[in-house]
């Protein structure tokens, strides 16, 4: 619905044919009218000059499941309704002015009326975050069906709602007429749908990103107060097939779960869902009762449409912020440590659980490998020194954090310093502060770096719900990056004054490099996706793909496991050699001081000629430049590689040109994708042995 000041525009262009510059020219308000137009033109409700909009109308139904007879388990040809759910939201002048078309984003919504209530709210939402969204809508239908809609659309995201009425009813709304037998059997059948559905959509994306629901349980049960007394109660038939829906999910990299259930707990069944009002298996948004139109109120279809981008801007680790630098004092714990102390633990006060909440959350970050350091007013030996005595008192200690920068000066300065150590720009850091004079002089000096606002008590749902801070599956790499960074800064402070090739050796660093196996694609894909300093072409993939790229002959992937005396950095580096040509090399930031990329690419590039060097006689190496890689601009000449033009391409014109891995300070072994634990030898010579020794065993 537009705003009642473009009701004479409507009218006097209704029915006849007009370009965007009459348009804007009877538009109220010019600044909102390109807006406007794209906003309509997205509803249809503008449309090219001579489009047949019957056909086009008779073309959409005839898309329908129910056209062609068929209709997924469960349910019957032509039960799905003929109507397009959603009430239409007021389009304002001042949102549609809001700025220009952002970053489009392609959205396939596959399952019931709540999907369709998602459209509006997903528009609106997209506007918000800079994103174009474009949404299509289908009714659950066979799987043929689904992967034609894929490979039409070509979605960013593709949305999947099993919870539709015709797959509910049978065991949610007529649980109570039936024996636990007959539940159970039931419940088995819908498990089993759940299974050949979910394979169905992760087969037809084919990488790209799928969103599957799970069951968000009813306010209420038919059992009431005795649901625990049935064997299969409804409580327990939403938990089966919730965990049923993760397995499912779990096995795919490029599907994730829309937690109905966890939304539920957060914002109430009442407040989501219908089943105050409406039988159990309609499963739709909550209602006005005294409203006859085909409604749901808006909240169910606010929180989807934030949850479906939110998973898209986790999954593509976008905006992904690396380090929480937080204040102490006020913020981290109550008052002044050094002058207070810690007594406030001994206290139940509601400010005493809110700060150890902080703590929890921010050991969660850690746990996910976000880094964490301190930039607080106040006397740094002081500070740390009662905050050492507290001991296991407090969740986080000390060493939990990579840096402390705890003086009287700017925190702006104290923050440019710590993502200069650590190699983040400000984009990649999230500050936390009580107090709003503080967050004013950060922001003011440092533009672009995420600032949380309002009262500390918030900060911890910030934290634990924010996508810019969930870094995709756990891995062991994410678990250590606290300690492999600690170790890294402790290598730089030892190395200041040391002869380079001395030092390193002194560290006793290794390299294993071992041809990538199915159960490293996770890890190598989140390597090439998040590595911007030392990466050749900063190329992006998926599992997937890189599974199809693996398949072409003549292509290898390799993995790097770096450690040192300090620390074991685990799988910190992925080299790709395909049709001739490293096509892409990246090195986690945390080892590249240690100089292991020139040992690692010489090892991989010499294994994939099988020993014979002659292979490597126009070996091609290219460096994407950008603003981030230039640690990774000398890679190829440093290896023996020679320019060849300007656009960053290298040639290996002479084999004899690689490095003699004996001489290097740093020790490299080779070994197979299952076997990348060769004990650690002493010394270079010693390692270059093993290198020699375990070359055959890398054949696959």
């Amino acid at each position: 619905m537009l705003e009642a000041a473009w009701e004479p525009l409507v009218r006097a262009l209704a029915g006849r044919p007009f370009d965007r510059e009459a348009f804007a020219a009877l538009a109220p308000d010019q600044a909102a009218a390109p807006g406007v137009f794209r906003a309509l033109t997205d509803r249809q409700l503008i449309v090219p000059d001579g489009t047949d909009e019957r056909e086009g109308l008779r073309a959409a139904f005839a898309d329908r499941p129910e056209s062609s007879g068929q209709a997924p388990a469960g349910t019957s040809a032509g039960s799905w309704p003929v109507t397009h759910y959603g009430l239409p939201p007021r389009l304002t002048s001042s949102a549609a002015a809001d700025g220009g078309p952002g970053e489009p984003v392609r959205v396939l919504l596959i399952g019931g009326c709540v999907t369709q209530f998602t459209e509006e709210p997903l528009h609106a939402l997209g506007r918000e975050l800079g994103l174009d969204v474009r949404t299509e809508h289908l009714w659950p239908g066979p799987s043929a069906e689904l992967a034609r809609a894929v490979a039409r659309s070509r979605p960013d995201v593709t949305v999947y709602q099993p919870g539709v009425q015709p797959f509910l009813t049978a065991l949610f709304d007529g649980a109570h007429t039936l024996g636990d037998e007959e539940r159970a059997r039931t419940l088995a059948l819908m498990k089993s749908a759940l299974t050949v559905a979910v394979r169905a959509l992760a087969d037809a994306l084919d990488g790209s990103l799928g969103l599957v629901h799970n069951f968000g349980p009813p306010a209420l049960s038919p059992f009431g107060r005795f649901d625990f007394a049935e064997e299969f109660g409804l409580r327990r038939v939403v938990a089966e097939l919730n965990a049923h829906v993760d397995r499912c999910v779990r096995r795919y990299p490029h599907l994730m779960v829309v937690d109905e259930e966890r939304l539920v707990a957060r914002h109430g069944a009442p407040a989501l869902f219908d089943d105050l009002v409406f039988p159990f298996g309609h499963h739709g948004g909550s209602v006005d009762p005294l409203d006859e139109r085909p409604h749901q109120l808006p909240a169910l279809g606010r929180a989807l449409a934030g949850e479906y981008l939110a998973c898209l801007r986790a999954h593509r680790s976008a905006g992904r912020i690396k380090l929480v630098v937080t204040d102490l004092d006020g913020t981290l714990w109550p008052g002044i440590a050094a002058d207070e102390g810690f007594g406030w633990l001994d206290s139940d006060a509601t400010s005493r659980w809110v700060h150890v909440g902080l703590h929890q959350a921010l050991s969660v970050l850690k746990s996910r490998g976000v880094l964490l350091a301190t930039s607080s007013k106040g006397d740094a030996h002081a500070t740390l020194g009662v905050w050492e005595e507290a001991g296991s008192r407090l969740l986080l200690t000390p060493d939990d954090f990579v840096l402390h920068r705890i003086t009287w000066e700017a925190k702006s300065a104290a923050i440019a310093d710590i993502c200069a150590r650590l190699g983040f720009a400000p984009e990649q850091v999230l500050f936390l502060d009580d107090n709003p004079v503080e967050r004013a002089e950060v922001a003011a000096a440092l533009p672009g770096l995420h600032i949380a606002g309002g009262p500390v008590h918030g900060f911890r749902e910030l934290l634990l719900s924010h996508p810019a801070l969930e870094g995709g599956r756990r891995t062991w790499e994410a678990a250590r990056r606290t300690e492999t960074t600690r170790a890294m800064l402790r290598r730089e402070e030892l190395a200041a004054d040391v002869d380079r090739d001395a030092f390193l050796r002194s560290l006793g660093v290794e390299v294993r490099v071992a041809r990538a196996a199915e159960e490293h694609l996770d890890r190598v894909a989140e390597l090439f996706n998040r590595t911007n300093q030392f990466t050749t072409t900063a190329w992006r993939t998926t599992p997937e793909e890189l599974r199809r790229v693996l398949a072409e002959p003549g292509t290898r992937l390799y993995t790097a496991h770096v450690s040192d005396r300090f620390a074991d950095y685990g799988m910190t580096g992925a080299c790709l050699v395909r049709g001739g040509e490293v096509t892409a090399f990246a090195l986690s930031c945390r080892v590249i001081g240690l100089d292991v990329a020139v040992p690692f690419l010489v090892a991989a590039v010499r294994d994939g000629a099988g020993g014979d060097p002659a292979l490597l006689a126009g070996l091609v190496g290219r460096t994407a430049f950008t603003d981030r890689n230039t640690p990774a601009r000398e890679l190829f000449p440093n290896a023996g590689f020679t320019e060849d033009g300007d656009g960053g391409r290298h040639v290996l014109t002479d084999p004899g040109r690689l490095p003699d891995l004996s001489t290097l300070p740093v020790g490299v072994v080779l070994g197979t994708a299952a076997d990348q634990g060769i004990p650690r030898a002493e010394d270079g010579q010693q390692r270059t042995k093993a290198l020699i020794r375990r070359e055959p065993a890398c054949e696959q």
